[in-house]
C-alpha cells in the first residue's frame, strides 16, 4: 500500500447538529476498493455474537446494570441489535467483515468478544484478551495480514472499568495506573504484531467517558469525576502511543468517540435521541423490563449503547472511510451530522441483500 502523509482533520458543525471531533492520517479513499475487508478486534462494543457462540449464555429478566452475557433480543449482542462494527461493514459493502469470526473462521473477520480486556491475565474474564484475538486472526489467515485490509482495534473500556474498581482497594491510584499502562502496552504490542504480519492501515476509536454511563452515574459525582480522569488518562496515553507508532508504513484513522458522545449529550435530538441519561432496561424486574422506545435511548443497559447509538458511531466512522458513492445502501433514521453521510441500524440476522449492500 502506498504510504500517505499524516493529516488530522477536525470537523465541527454547530446549530441543530454538532459535529464529532475526528482526526485521521489515512485519506478516506484509500480503503474504498472492493478487494479490501475490515478486521475487527475489541470487546462488547464491537461483538457481533462471538461471546454467545463461545459460551452459549444470554441475559434475561430480571436484567442487571452490567451484564456478563449478551441479550437474545437483537441477535445475541450486548445491545438490542447490531453494533457499529456490523453497520460499518455493511455500509462499506463488506458485510462478512462485521460478522462473528468464531462462527466461520477465515470467512468472517470480526474477532471482538464481549467482556474482553486489552491486557492479558486480567483477574476478571481473562479469556479472549486482545493478544488472543489477534492470535486467532493470524492463525486463521496463515500468519499473514493483508496490506489491502483495514484493521479496527477498539478496546480498553473493560480495562478502564477494572481501573475504576481498583480505586476501592488502592485509593492511591497506583494499581489503576498500572492497569491502564498494561492495556496501552497490549494495544501497542498487538498493532506492532499485525504490522509485522503485513498490516499497514488501522482504524482506532478512543474510549468513551465511563462517567456518562447510567451505571457510573448511579455511583455519584465522585465516581464520575474519577471515571473521567481515568478515561482521559487512557485516551491520552493511546493518542501518544499511536503518534509514536505512526510512520511511512503504518497509518491510523483516529475516531474520537469520546468527543462524539459529548456532542450527543449536548444535543440529543440532533442525533435522533430523546434520553441520554437513563438505560432503556429496567433492572431487577421481570415484567415491563424493556422501554417502549429503545431507538430514542443512548444506553440499552448500565454501560452499553443501544443499536441506535451504535448507528451514530457507525456514521462517524463511515464518513472517514467511504466515498459518497458508497453510502447509498445505508438507510438513515436520524439527521445526518457529518458530510452528508448516512448509516443504518439493524440486527445481525438482517439480510444484507435487502439493503442493496453486497
Amino acid at each position: 500500500m502506498t504510504a500517505i502523509p499524516s493529516a488530522q482533520v477536525r470537523l465541527w458543525r454547530r446549530g441543530l447538529v454538532l459535529f464529532v471531533l475526528l482526526s485521521f492520517s489515512l485519506a478516506p479513499a484509500t480503503f474504498a476498493h472492493d478487494s479490501s475487508k475490515l478486521v475487527f478486534f475489541g470487546d462488547s462494543l464491537s461483538d457481533p455474537g462471538n461471546y454467545f457462540i463461545r459460551f452459549g449464555t444470554t441475559s434475561h429478566p430480571p436484567f442487571v446494570p452490567i451484564p456478563d452475557d449478551p441479550y437474545a433480543i437483537g441477535g445475541h449482542h450486548f445491545s438490542n441489535g447490531a453494533t457499529w462494527a456490523e453497520q460499518l461493514a455493511r455500509g462499506l459493502h463488506h458485510p462478512a467483515s462485521g460478522k462473528p469470526a468464531l462462527r466461520a473462521p477465515g470467512v468472517f473477520t470480526n474477532y471482538a468478544v464481549g467482556r474482553a480486556r486489552a491486557r492479558a491475565a486480567a483477574p476478571v474474564f481473562s479469556a479472549y484478551d486482545l493478544s488472543t484475538q489477534v492470535g486467532l486472526f493470524l492463525s486463521d489467515f496463515g500468519g499473514h495480514a493483508s496490506s489491502d485490509d483495514l484493521y479496527v482495534v477498539w478496546i480498553g473500556a473493560n480495562d478502564l472499568d477494572d481501573a475504576l474498581n481498583a480505586l476501592a482497594i488502592d485509593p492511591s491510584g497506583a494499581t489503576s495506573t498500572g492497569i491502564i499502562g498494561a492495556a496501552i502496552t497490549a494495544v501497542a504490542g498487538n498493532i506492532q504484531a499485525l504490522h509485522a504480519a503485513g498490516a499497514t492501515a488501522f482504524l482506532i476509536p478512543n474510549v468513551p467517558n465511563l462517567a456518562i454511563t447510567p451505571a457510573v452515574r448511579a455511583l455519584g459525582p465522585i465516581a464520575q469525576f474519577l471515571a473521567t480522569q481515568l478515561t482521559d488518562a487512557y485516551n491520552g496515553a493511546l493518542d501518544r502511543t499511536l503518534s509514536a507508532l505512526e510512520g511511512r508504513q503504518i497509518h491510523f484513522v483516529r475516531l474520537d468517540v469520546n468527543a462524539l458522545l459529548d456532542d450527543v449529550l449536548a444535543a440529543p435530538q440532533a442525533f435522533g435521541l430523546t434520553n441520554v441519561s437513563d438505560s432503556c432496561l429496567t433492572f431487577f424486574v421481570v415484567r415491563d423490563a424493556i422501554c417502549e422506545t429503545p431507538n430514542g435511548y443512548l444506553f440499552w443497559d448500565g454501560v452499553h449503547p443501544t443499536t441506535a447509538a451504535h448507528h451514530i458511531i457507525a456514521k462517524a466512522a463511515l464518513q472517514l472511510l467511504a466515498p459518497p458513492r458508497r453510502t447509498h445502501c445505508i438507510e438513515d433514521s436520524a439527521p445526518s451530522y457529518a458530510m452528508g453521510i448516512t448509516a443504518a441500524a439493524g440486527d445481525d440476522a438482517a439480510d444484507d441483500s435487502d439493503r442493496g449492500c453486497r
